[in-house]
């Protein structure tokens, strides 16, 4: 993790890991709700030009209501780092799967490839670019 802790959320345990921060998964203190916590590397953090696009980026994302994009709930910026809290996904990576089951069916990925590009389009929609679209993004809940 980036060293720090969002206050109002007790984390359970790290979801995974890429270039531009970890995810955590993590309980709302008062609510009890399970989200996922996106903690910002902080070298990228400290890098003011990164965290003004990634601030205005999760402002645009904040916009989108789309069953095929995960929710964000809160942006939250400290001295500490920066951090997107987002809706948790009841499902796992399409690397995940693919590495436990093997190749799927043609059936079974054009259903997962037709959600992930509605999802893709309804972010461009709204302004949003991926920029790291990869079988480790792309979630696939036990409905496809």
């Amino acid at each position: 993790m980036s060293g720090w802790e969002l206050s109002g959320y007790t984390p359970v345990r790290r979801l995974g890991a890429g270039a531009s921060g970890s995810v955590v998964l993590a309980t709302h203190d008062r609510t009890g709700t399970p989200v996922a916590i996106k903690y910002l590397v902080r070298d990228l953090g400290e890098d003011s030009s990164f965290r003004t696009a990634f601030r205005a980026e999760a402002r645009l994302l904040g916009e989108v209501d789309d069953p095929h994009v995960s929710r964000l709930y809160e942006y939250v910026e400290s001295p500490h780092g920066a951090a997107i809290v987002m809706e948790l996904v009841d499902g796992v990576s399409l690397r995940q799967m693919l590495r436990a089951h093997g190749p799927t069916t043609p059936e079974a990925a054009l259903c997962v490839l037709k959600g992930s590009l509605a999802g893709l389009a309804a972010a461009h929609a709204n302004g949003v670019v991926h920029r790291d679209y990869k079988p480790e993004n792309v979630l696939v809940t036990g409905a496809g």
